[in-house]
């Protein structure tokens, strides 16, 4: 190719552009009931009666015949619960969601109107092919239905204690879901003008005026598994903050703003939403804070460069946005797709140019580039980049393999302690991760306490780093090779029992000029009080991640415990929800991107430190495949006991055998190594006019005054000539493709970025700056040092570590909170080191590492190092002492399918045991003995019940009735140590009067019953294994009846008629009876039983029903109250039937499944059977009354009711103590 065919472009800083405009109200899918359309009734949690389909809808890859329109802006395959269990919730959703705007909408008043049909109009079903034929050229679709969902002038609801919004803060925005008998695609409309709100208050808010953003995209909901239990579906995501929800009415992935295209559905394969490709120059913004780069060329004379086809460029985001220019406009300006550029003549470097149309002019920065430890691929659509041997990353940012990565960064936002905000105003975060071992130590400075304590928890802040750059197992890679040092994460916590809600949001903007990730990071919500003082422990646990094209996200609950003076231990949880988007290539069509990986994290450690306020986060992290087992993890390599310097790779040989290697860019033996001055010793990849400078492990390199990174990063090329014009730069370029062309540029400060060392002062100019070194100090500005020689003696393993904390920040103020070590004058570890901010002493062996038992606090005596320790801990326990002979015959690392017993910070075994990691596992006693018939091989766990109460740390109350008062119907639960008493007003729960009915420290209620006659409760007790009643009236103290030769019983029933008490027992698997005051005791049944859990007597007809959730064979039997008649009712189609109750109106008998999620009902001659509610949680126990089933949850800790013949949820209640409810039963007040 000719040079004046490769003339050099400019990036435009101007932007004057004819842009499509946004679609208007007119341009809708004709709607309102003129058109045939259904109106929603007004209300604030309404949906449609059912939408019949004349043909089934294909959505994701499974068919549904009918839909509900729903006033909170969705679209759903199912009838919908209750509002409060999805509404202030992200994706995915429980249930299959079509979502143009899921936020808290409210119409009652006749505030807007909300209509919805099914059509078969030609003129819809032909604007719907058209547009689905410009977003997908290549599908063969003729839709046969439409339906259409127009929600118009929509207000949000508002607490009737806050002052009424603006009229005109009301939404009207559009769904139109085409299909035929194969495909389904859906269309979002977001008319100009037509969104004047972008979230809603959470409707259990506490008073915190926190706004969610709405929830734009798509969900399948949970996918029932054939035996017992439900997987997450897939779902997609459209927006993730406010700014996002904006952008739906000002951009469009279809080409025309707030005209948004997917493909939702395919009958015979489909993984997940696919947006829609149509080429043209507007496009949807990028979701991650990138730039748009396009390059235009006039279409009457394109421009060839090497392989360079005419195809559109696809800018940065987390999906590739599809772009579109209407035949309506002026047909615009071609784009070229680039492809790898190799130059013979390095001192001319082309880029593309934006020439002949004058119509057009775009805002983007220089085209993607490749790092400069990188190599270019060309493929047939494109080209990517793909980081050379010895580095890793996406190839647009190369790391050296096996240093240590630093990050640093800046935390804002506003934070809840209860009702107390809190703002973070840019204060610092540094992250320093040890990459061979997986090691991640996250510090937040300047951090006020109420909020330091608080967020102690929230080890998902520092959860990023170690899944970046975790520690690889087999066929395994960390983030960072997937999404380079340019991605954003949005994280959301919900902790447990609060319900508070905390959003995180997390950008990473690039590396610096020392190759340290930039990461900003976003607080904003509320969390829970935490006394000053409180210790937070997390153990150790595991996240699987699901990778989609670039996107990764992940969903867990976790556990923590947090120690107080006042009040002991006590434990919590939080659900973290989580999505990470980035850019990847998409032309490489042969880059294996994992489906799943699993991350175990290990050595949790959190800290707030009042003294220096700081928040600080250790985690070791390690990434492998799921469920395959990883082979040699006793190696060293994983197992981190290696002696490796921080800055090697520990490389595993057989058995226990390792090596260790220097980091790329260093050098050593492995056990200490050195950073190699890649300037000074002429190892630099910097060309003429540049400067090297060197950094740890790597180099860059800096253009000289006067010259220019070219195109490709690396090489320096002088700049354009240039002339003064108004302050600005005129620069004029002749082309042969069109006459001359104007561009200007604005001088810029490129002191701003601080490039010079931190001894040197920054100079600027125009168009270019320089670095002087400071008086006193010596080099070329950009490395200064007060000496020019370099020490003789290498340095020690200590003095490596001392001189590689980083004490100040790049500023030049000092960082708090760093440690230190000292060592002597040989260069060897101190035996006693001390934390110069904390006070903390403790001992260390010669390679640093610190002696377990030896951290002394401040004022403290500190610890003899030349002796021995003497533990202080208490005695091991049983399970205590188990776990570590069976570790040490498993050679110190058991593998993931070897049984190690799992203890609880008591030392008590944990109720649920599993074979390492799989889904093997069992119910044990307090003795750690398997409880027979409990062991399973399935996702759900077996419901286990712990066997030792917890620890009473307050004094005990005196343990007697407080009856509620004046109420008629009242619902009895049993919650850990105490009975609770939920009063009903007609069918809904009083929340306002609940209270507790009887407090029983030391206790574990499992089964309650009540007799009617005598006004009296009854309860079965684990902990002190017996059964007791009390008696309903003011004072009544309890009184034992039976605690003698039982184990764990359980379900309990009392038959008022015949004066008899039933219950089972779960470990020596029998069902008893006795007269209720604990004489005439005999067994009914003690064969044929696996694991019996709940028992309900039906006093008219004398009949006895009991579960058994014999893993292997689980059933529900009947039998007469005297033993006789036994038989089985059901015993197909059941998980773990837990709940079990009486449907008096039917007599039919109801179960409640935690396994199949289902509730339902049969006749006792086993016909009749019928699905009332086939979405639940985890139900335990249930009760029936007034077309009501009542039954708690152990997922949301608490009493949900469902109406029988809506199969609705209709009334939840969440105690403040959350703790797993068990059984319930109904009380009559006489």
């Amino acid at each position: 190719m000719e040079r004046w065919a490769m003339l050099a472009a400019c990036v435009l800083l101007c932007c004057s552009c004819t842009m499509v405009t946004a679609i208007q109200r007119a341009d809708m899918f004709p709607y309102g009931t003129l058109n045939g359309d259904s109106v929603l009734r007004e209300g604030d949690d309404e949906t449609s009666k059912v939408l019949s389909l004349p043909r089934p809808l294909y959505f994701f890859n499974s068919p549904f015949s009918q839909l509900y329109v729903a006033t909170n802006g969705i679209i759903s395959a199912q009838d919908l619960p209750m509002e409060k269990q999805y509404v202030d919730d992200g994706f995915p959703t429980d249930f299959p969601v079509v979502a143009p705007f899921l936020a808290d909408i409210d119409t009652s008043g006749g505030r807007g109107q909300i209509y919805y049909r099914v059509t078969e109009i030609p003129s819809v079903l032909n604007r719907v092919a058209q547009e689905v034929h410009r977003g997908f050229p290549d599908a063969n679709f003729t839709p046969t239905h439409a339906v259409v969902a127009t929600w118009e002038n929509v207000p949000a609801y508002e607490e009737q204690t806050r002052p009424p919004s603006p009229p005109n803060k009301v939404n009207t925005f559009q769904a139109v879901i085409g299909y035929d008998e194969t495909d389904s695609y859906v269309l979002f409309l977001y008319p100009e003008g037509g969104l004047n709100f972008f979230g809603t208050l959470p409707k259990e808010s506490y008073n915190v005026e926190i706004e969610l953003p709405a929830r734009v995209g798509f969900s399948r909901g949970e996918i029932p598994n054939i035996l017992t239990s439900r997987n997450e579906g897939p779902y997609y995501s459209v927006t993730s903050n406010e700014q996002s929800v904006k952008n739906l009415y000002q951009f469009g992935n279809s080409g025309i703003p707030g005209l948004w295209l997917f493909h939702t559905g395919n009958r015979y394969s489909f993984d997940n939403i696919v947006p829609a490709s149509i080429k043209g120059p507007v496009s949807t913004p990028p979701t991650v804070g990138y730039d748009s780069h396009m390059v235009i060329f006039s279409p009457e004379k394109p421009l060839t460069i090497g392989e360079a086809a005419t195809q559109p460029f696809p800018p940065p985001a987390a999906y590739q946005p599809p772009t579109l220019y209407p035949q309506t406009y002026p047909r615009p300006a071609a784009v070229i797709r680039l492809h790898c550029l190799v130059w013979h003549d390095q001192r001319t470097m082309v880029t593309p140019i934006v020439l002949k149309t004058t119509t057009f002019s775009f805002s983007f920065r220089f085209l993607q580039q490749c790092s400069q430890n990188a190599f270019c691929t060309d493929y047939a659509t494109g080209f990517c980049c793909h980081c050379q041997p010895g580095f890793y990353g996406n190839g647009r940012q190369c790391l050296p393999d096996g240093a240590p990565q630093r990050v640093s960064g800046k935390v804002s936002g506003t934070v809840y302690v209860g009702s107390t905000p809190v703002s973070l105003n840019n204060i610092d975060l540094h992250a320093y991760i040890v990459v061979g071992d997986g090691r991640a130590y996250t510090a937040i400075s300047e951090v006020p306490e109420p909020v330091g304590w608080a967020l102690m928890p929230v080890a998902p802040i520092g959860e990023l780093f170690g899944w970046l750059f975790a520690l690889e197992l087999q066929n395994s890679q960390a983030g960072f090779k997937l999404t380079g040092a340019e991605f954003s994460r949005h994280a959301e916590v919900v902790f447990y029992p609060g319900n508070q809600r905390l959003s995180i949001i997390q950008t990473a903007r690039g590396l610096d000029d020392h190759n340290h990730l930039t990461v900003g990071t976003v607080i904003s919500g509320s969390v829970p009080f935490l006394p000053p003082g409180a210790e937070v422990t997390m153990e150790p646990f595991k996240e699987t991640y699901q990778y989609y094209p670039s996107v990764a996200t992940s969903t867990s609950i976790r556990e923590y415990s947090v120690v107080t003076a006042d009040r002991g231990s006590e434990s919590f949880s939080f659900q973290l929800k989580q999505n990470i988007t980035y850019r990847d290539c998409p032309h490489n069509n042969q880059a294996a991107t994992p489906e799943t990986l699993q991350i175990l994290m290990e050595r949790v450690f959190v800290m707030f430190v009042k003294e220096e306020r700081i928040l600080r986060y250790a985690i070791t992290n390690k990434i492998s495949p799921v469920r395959v087992r990883p082979v040699g993890l006793h190696n060293p390599c994983y197992a981190g006991t290696h002696d490796c310097d921080t800055t090697a790779q520990c490389i595993p040989l057989e058995d226990l055998a390792f090596q260790c290697q220097c980091a790329t860019g260093y050098t050593g033996d492995g056990h200490n190594c050195y950073d190699i001055d890649e300037c000074a010793e002429g190892l630099g990849t910097c060309g003429d006019n540049s400067e090297c400078v060197n950094l740890p492990g790597s180099h860059r390199c800096h253009c000289q005054r006067g010259y220019e990174f070219g195109y490709d990063g690396r090489t320096c090329v002088a700049m354009a000539q240039c002339v003064c014009c108004f302050g600005m730069f005129q620069l004029w370029f002749l082309t042969p493709f069109s006459p001359s062309v104007f561009f200007f540029f604005s001088d810029i400060d490129e002191c701003s970025s601080s490039p010079c060392h931190i001894n040197a002062r920054c100079i600027n100019g125009l168009g270019s700056f320089q670095c002087q070194c400071q008086l006193g100090f010596f080099g070329n500005g950009f490395y200064c040092s007060q000496q020019e020689d370099r020490p003789e003696r290498l340095k020690t393993r200590c003095e490596h570590h001392r001189d590689s904390v980083k004490t100040t920040s790049a500023d030049g103020y000092p960082i708090t909170g760093v440690y230190k070590p000292q060592c002597d004058a040989e260069g060897q570890y101190l035996p006693q080191q001390c934390h110069g901010s904390t006070g903390y002493c403790w001992c260390v062996d010669s390679r640093g590492e610190e002696r377990a038992g030896t951290r002394t606090p401040p004022g403290a005596a500190p610890v003899d190092c030349d002796r021995p320790v003497t533990p202080t801990e208490r005695p091991e326990s049983m399970c205590e002492r188990w776990r570590a002979s069976l570790i040490e015959h498993y050679g110190g690392k058991p593998g993931p399918q070897q049984y190690v017993p799992q203890c609880e910070p008591d030392g008590e075994f944990s109720p649920v045991q599993c074979y390492g990691e799989t889904n093997y596992c069992w119910c044990v006693d307090q003795n750690g003995r398997m409880v027979p018939g409990t062991k399973s091989d399935d996702a759900v766990k077996p419901a286990c019940i712990s066997s030792v109460p917890p620890p009473t740390v307050r004094p005990t109350s005196r343990p007697d009735v407080t009856p509620p008062i004046n109420t008629g119907i009242t619902l009895l639960y049993a919650q850990g140590q105490k009975i609770g008493a939920l009063p009903l007003n007609g069918t809904r729960l009083d929340e306002s009067r609940s209270k507790t009915l009887l407090a029983l420290h030391g206790s574990i209620v499992v089964g309650i019953a009540y007799d009617c006659k005598e006004n009296q409760v009854y309860w079965t007790d684990l902990s002190a294994r017996s059964i007791n009643r009390a008696s309903m009236v003011s004072g009544a103290e309890p009184e034992v009846l039976i605690n003698t030769n039982l184990v764990s019983p359980e379900g309990l029933a009392v038959d008022v008629k015949r004066r008899l008490m039933f219950w089972v027992d779960s470990t020596p698997d029998v069902i008893e009876r006795a007269n209720l005051d604990g004489s005439g005791r005999r067994t009914l049944f003690d064969t044929d039983l696996v694991n019996p859990r709940a028992i309900i007597v039906v006093s008219s007809t004398g009949t006895l029903y009991w579960t058994d959730w014999n893993r292997e064979a689980p059933k529900i039997e009947s039998s007469s109250v005297d033993g006789q008649n036994r038989q089985v009712i059901v015993s197909d189609g059941i998980g773990l039937p837990n709940a079990l109750t009486y449907d008096s109106a039917t007599e039919q008998i109801c179960w409640a499944d935690a396994g199949t999620k289902r509730l339902e009902c049969i006749s006792s001659d086993g016909s009749g059977r019928r699905v009332i509610h086939a979405n639940l949680n985890y139900p335990f126990s249930m009760v029936y009354y007034r077309n009501h089933f009542y039954y708690t949850d152990w997922r949301r800790d608490g009493v949900i009711a469902v109406n029988k013949h809506r199969s609705l949820f209709t009334d939840e209640y969440l105690p403040e103590q959350r703790s797993h409810l068990k059984t319930n039963c109904i009380m009559h007040t006489l």
